[in-house]
């Protein structure tokens, strides 16, 4: 008698199902993308970390799962020579892809009786092949998604759960992470994978450039109207002037006070520093348009359009890297991974000090968007294939003090403790920061349409093009829709 397990196994008609919905064309990302502005959709982490280039819109989305449809297949680094093939799906690239090799050099040093092919597709790439491979019966021993994803993907029985695999055995100690991560790759009450690592943003904070305007980097603004008159003190254009200054040229800024950078983390992060929400804790109820969601966007558009402390977000815009390497903005809002930028630029660290996001809220409340690389096991991977993608699983999440020279924090709590984790400032900083004021992103099992919808208005808002109430009106009204449809 085949098991609950086998019985989830994906019919080729719900895969179709599945990709209708969504599933087979998601090129949503987290951690890296290009140095193109957020008006493009596009990530600010530096070239060399990127992982894939985020869509801006469906019919983008949509277009790259054909030019996919087509790619070549990448060529597997193959470690070991044991008789036990493991294959392992992901998209890890740049630094973090080369951390990843050495991780699991490693680990294959320790187990002489396997083989790892570890294969890095682009993201878009990835979110197609996975649900295709198991539908057809051939999925990887092992992939690694993002938190986002899991919802998605655990409603069309493309993965197995990790409470039946790892927390229920004692593999993998589950209360050795954040509660609220756990909650959010949850469904039915059994958590949908292992989390890897936590990543997000952090305040990239340029000490010279706020000393040469004669404040104190140790002391940031508190609150939104405080990070107005701050800010207004920091910029300048060619000339010297402040924005707040008759004669101050707004088309030639020398120094930004900030960057709106990625849109995914910093106006999620913004709004609920307001109190707003993207969707209820229950992902039944649209709240973009809420008082007070639209008020945070209705920020970001002042800071760029009416205080002229923060550039358009439009195509050609300089990227917060480009702009913290000639000491030309304050506060870079970016992400963790961004610790491998510093590296190839020692004089920009010379001068970068991490910190927590500052509050842009009206009253101080902090938070910070952060999201998960998740470890998971494909439906279909069964017997010593299923031993051997645990056995890795367990090993990677583990060692997760070698990950963090990637600059992601690892997942587990006990990992970021480790001296070793403690030593690398930024990575130091981002763990606490997730722990204390860290929200995880919201999943659901249509995320790809949702966040499609909301991060279009969010682009006519920094762009611009559409005032704030109108536009999160107008993406209320899809989002809700889609929630609607159950």
């Amino acid at each position: 008698m085949k098991s609950d397990r086998d019985r989830r196994l994906v019919s080729r008609r719900k895969f179709l199902s599945a990709a209708a919905a969504g599933v087979g064309s998601i090129a949503l990302v987290a951690c890296g993308g290009s140095n193109a502005g957020p008006a493009t959709g596009a990530a600010s982490a530096d070239q060399a970390t990127a992982e894939a280039l985020p869509s801006g819109s469906l019919m983008a989305s949509e277009s790259a799962a054909a030019e996919a449809s087509v790619a070549p297949t990448p060529t597997p680094v193959v470690l070991g020579t044991g008789s036990q093939q493991v294959a392992y799906w992901h998209g890890l690239g740049g630094a973090d892809g080369a951390t990843m090799v050495q991780m699991l050099q490693q680990y294959s040093s320790e187990h002489p009786e396997i083989t790892i092919s570890s294969e890095t597709y682009a993201w878009d790439l990835f979110y197609q092949k996975l649900p295709t491979a198991t539908a057809a019966g051939t999925p990887p021993n092992l992939g690694t998604m993002h938190s986002w994803a899991i919802k998605q993907f655990a409603a069309q029985g493309i993965v197995q759960d990790a409470d039946t695999l790892f927390f229920g055995q004692g593999l993998i100690p589950k209360d050795d992470f954040p509660a609220s991560l756990m909650e959010a790759i949850s469904v039915d009450g059994k958590a949908q994978a292992v989390p890897f690592d936590n990543h997000g943003w952090v305040n990239w904070v340029n000490t010279q450039v706020i000393k040469d305007a004669g404040l104190d980097p140790n002391n940031l603004p508190k609150n939104g109207t405080e990070f107005v008159a701050w800010a207004q003190k920091i910029v300048t254009d060619e000339n010297g002037k402040h924005p707040n200054e008759e004669g101050f040229n707004a088309d030639q800024i020398k120094v930004y006070a900030t960057h709106s950078s990625w849109q995914r983390f910093t106006l999620p992060s913004t709004i609920w520093q307001f109190g707003g929400g993207i969707l209820s804790e229950d992902g039944t109820q649209s709240l973009l348009n809420t008082p007070e969601t639209i008020a945070a966007m209705q920020y970001w558009n002042d800071l760029i359009f009416t205080h002229r402390v923060v550039p358009p977000a439009v195509p050609g815009t300089a990227s917060p890297p480009d702009l913290f390497k000639t000491n030309s903005i304050a506060l870079m809002w970016d992400g963790t991974w961004l610790l491998n930028f510093f590296k190839d630029n020692p004089e920009a660290a010379e001068v970068m000090q991490p910190m927590y996001l500052n509050s842009h809220g009206p009253d101080g409340k902090q938070a910070v968007r952060y999201d998960s690389h998740m470890m998971i096991v494909p439906v279909g991977v069964e017997e010593q294939n299923l031993q051997a993608a645990q056995d890795l699983i367990v090993w990677l999440s583990n060692n997760g003090e070698t990950w963090a020279t990637s600059g992601q924090v690892p997942a587990r709590i006990s990992v970021q403790a480790k001296p070793a984790v403690q030593e690398i400032p930024s990575v130091a900083v981002a763990g606490k920061q997730f722990q204390e004021i860290g929200r995880a992103g919201q999943s659901h099992t249509a995320i790809n349409e949702i966040v499609t919808a909301y991060e279009a208005a969010f682009s006519a808002v920094l762009s611009g093009t559409t005032p704030a109430e109108q536009a999160m009106n107008e993406a209320h009204t899809t989002v809700q829709s889609i929630l609607d449809r159950g």
